[in-house]
């Protein structure tokens, strides 16, 4: 992640008041999630499976906190069943952030049919499963697009996915 992306990240979300954020490591977003762990204003909790980490959020949001998971596009998708609940059973607001590999201009060297694979199934998932998401490509985006969807996750008390791409994640 770009060390610029990550500094917008935390300040905003301390701006914002998100003080909890779950996490399931990953390459991409390893540097924010290390830079979040080290800080003491967060409450930062890491999983080993999506599912878990979307529920931990689910049950610390029910709670009150204000809350975000960091993941990777691949474990988001693994964690669908319990997205489905927290969107349109439950009604929980939370504010997701994935990286999103197979976004065009993706340089991972992950197989291009496997990225090609994330791109054309990744979104039309979330927009089947009712959750709002936005793909976040610019660092001069970044700040406006969370405070707008951490606003849009306890408006329409929904989670909703940031997915962080081009010159944001590479």
């Amino acid at each position: 992640m770009d060390p610029q992306s990550g500094q917008i990240i935390i300040e905003t979300l301390k701006e914002e008041g998100v003080d909890m954020v779950v996490t399931l490591p990953e390459e991409p977003t390893f540097s924010l999630t290390e830079a979040i762990r080290k800080d003491s204003y967060f409450t930062s909790l890491t999983v080993a499976a999506e599912g878990n980490g979307i529920a931990l959020c689910a049950g610390a949001a029910l709670g009150g906190r204000k809350v975000m998971f960091v993941t990777g596009i691949a474990g988001l998708m693994v964690g669908t069943w319990a997205l489905a609940q927290c969107s349109i059973v439950y009604g929980v607001p939370m504010l997701i952030m994935a990286s999103y590999r197979g976004d065009i201009g993706d340089h991972s060297g992950i197989p291009g049919s496997q990225l090609l694979l994330f791109k054309q199934v990744a979104e039309p998932l979330l927009n089947t499963l009712r959750v709002p998401c936005r793909v976040v490509d610019k660092i001069s985006d970044l700040k406006r697009t969370i405070r707008d969807a951490n606003f849009a996750a306890h408006d329409y008390s929904s989670p909703v996915v940031l997915l962080l791409s081009g010159e944001v994640l590479w």
